[in-house]
């Protein structure tokens, strides 16, 4: 093995060595660019393979990982703009569980953590801060684990408390969303959001909850009072029972008419009024007597006729009367009797719907049919393009009125209350869709043309590289000496018979011929003079040929001759 790679050696240094300073340079320059691609090759393998130890990090998170580790010496990695940390593949799992130990809060939100340690002498000023600090926390935990939602900032202003009632002014809040790409929270979403935050404060209000999200945006409808907010509700149960009964219309007649042909709008008002009644029935029929009470007088009394001197002492009583006088009779025979029936009655209390359906007012729009066009034969003709031709055709009334009774049956149309029903055949547009689907086509086309042409030069460019290149730095370099060789083959027999006898040429033992030991000098001077003739008739045909013409005609003048 040893004198394998000694001869190795020595046969690279005789061939750097036969070659001029030039290729040296070349060679050196190969070798080195080779050196450094197995540098690097070996580097980046052996380079220390890092793996996401957290992500989606905020900047404090960040910034507080990064100073344990490097407390710990451990090397790591920001990426993504400070959001994740990646430390050596090896220690991401027991990072995760160092960290785990110590407590970290990713968040960093403190809610009711905040009184685990408190100092003795704390103040009231300070503990009030610490308690809005952790309703705060506690709030921004809650939110977080609404759907779509990121992260969340919570603010709240708590005023001063008061004794006097006028002076009192309620809490607000402020919450700050950030949400996941591609979410949109519904209203109700957010309502529930700020009912969520008004309930957790004392004496704060669904309307002083202002909810935007992380582009500044308003996302709540803070109405200032409850006249409002209530006319809002109601604009907005009519605008939800429209859109009912329009689904409701479309889903009938696109069944007939086709899908996108049939257009319905309705209307509906609604009558919010709210009504309590009393209503009270009796049974005259049944009645019943429940209690009965009589009183009967019979009295019988006398009394004289008036007499003597008018006055009152002739009315006193006990006055006997005088002889003669008739006397006056006053009998009494009174009777009374009270009675109470008991009459069933039944009572009824009844409250009307808040929302009640006042009238309707709906408008349908419908497309026609699309009849095909027949030619003199009654075939259906066809476009250049081989797409079957049509026209327009109004549907009959009578079709028109069937659609509308059903309509009416389906709403549930009352003309005594004042309901409008309108049902109107016209001819939708049809957009053209030939000239955007030829742009984007043509679009789609040059961005393939586009593509290939890029991957085309690419292509080309590599292939000039190495033909350019790299195929003539490699024939350069490793090219033998052609231009010099003649200078080291031997001219004669004599350099022959010298260089076989002891002298050597590197790398040109096998190539030279074997000389037999027996030379005829005759058959070697026969060769090399035939070898000359040869090359001088290759070199100058011409001339050649001219001298076979003269030598033929010189040996036929010399037969005439003779």
């Amino acid at each position: 093995m040893e004198n394998f790679f000694k001869q190795i050696v020595t046969n690279f240094g005789e061939f750097f060595s036969s070659l001029d300073v030039v290729r040296r340079v070349g060679v050196i320059a190969l070798a080195l660019i080779t050196v450094t691609i197995i540098v690097a090759i070996i580097t980046w393998a052996a380079k220390t393979q890092y793996k996401v130890l957290y992500t989606d990090l905020t900047k404090e998170d960040s910034a507080l990982i990064a100073q344990m580790l490097e407390e710990a010496k451990i090397s790591y990695q920001i990426a993504d703009e400070g959001k994740t940390i990646k430390v050596p593949e090896d220690k991401t799992e027991v990072w995760r569980l160092e960290i785990a130990k110590k407590g970290v809060n990713f968040s960093s939100t403190v809610g009711y953590e905040v009184f685990d340690n408190q100092s003795f002498g704390t103040t009231s000023f300070v503990q009030k801060i610490n308690k809005q600090r952790a309703l705060e926390g506690e709030l921004i935990k809650t939110i977080k684990h609404i759907r779509g939602v990121e992260r969340a900032r919570v603010h709240l202003s708590i005023p001063e408390s008061s004794p006097f009632v006028s002076e009192q002014k309620p809490p607000g809040a402020s919450v700050v969303l950030e949400l996941s790409p591609g979410v949109v929270p519904t209203s109700g979403e957010i309502r529930g959001i700020q009912q969520l935050v008004s309930a957790a404060v004392e004496r704060m209000r669904t309307e002083d909850v202002i909810i935007i999200n992380s582009r500044g945006k308003k996302l709540s409808e803070n109405l200032g009072d409850s006249m409002t907010a209530e006319t809002a509700n109601r604009m907005a149960l009519e605008s939800k029972l429209n859109a009912q009964y329009e689904k409701q219309v479309e889903e009938i007649l696109s069944r007939v008419v086709g899908e996108g042909k049939v257009i319905a709008k309705v209307s509906a008002k609604l009558d919010f009024t709210e009504r309590i009644e009393t209503q009270t029935t009796y049974d005259n029929e049944n009645k019943a007597i429940i209690s009965e009470v009589a009183n009967k007088q019979k009295l019988l009394g006398t009394r004289p006729s008036p007499q003597g001197i008018p006055g009152a002492r002739s009315n006193l009583p006990g006055e006997k009367p005088q002889p003669g006088i008739p006397e006056t009779k006053n009998d009494v025979d009174k009777s009374l009797t009270t009675r109470n029936y008991g009459v069933p009655s039944k009572v009824t209390k009844s409250k009307k719907p808040t929302a009640e359906l006042k009238n309707l007012s709906v408008a349908v729009m419908l497309d026609g049919k699309r009849a095909p066009v027949l030619d003199e034969n009654g075939v259906q003709k066809v476009s250049e393009q081989g797409i079957p031709l049509t026209k327009y055709e109004p549907w009959s009334k009578a079709e028109i009125e069937n659609f509308r009774q059903v309509v009416a049956s389906a709403l549930g149309i009352s003309l005594t209350r004042g309901d409008q029903l309108t049902i109107k055949n016209m001819e939708f547009a049809e957009e053209d869709l030939a000239a955007v689907e030829a742009i984007l086509e043509r679009r789609e086309n040059r961005e393939i043309i586009k593509n290939l042409t890029k991957y085309l030069m690419i292509g080309l460019i590599i292939s000039l590289f190495f033909l350019v290149v790299v195929r003539p730095f490699i024939a350069w370099v490793t090219e033998n000496t052609v231009e010099t060789i003649d200078d080291y083959l031997p001219k004669t027999i004599e350099e022959l018979e010298k260089i076989q006898a002891g002298q050597k040429l590197p790398g040109l033992e096998d190539a030279l011929p074997t000389i037999e030991e027996k030379i005829n000098p005759e058959k070697i001077e026969g060769n090399l003079l035939r070898e000359k003739i040869v090359n001088l008739v290759e070199q100058n045909p011409a001339k050649a040929a001219h001298i076979l013409h003269e030598m033929i005609h010189s040996v036929d003048e010399n037969k005439q001759i003779a």
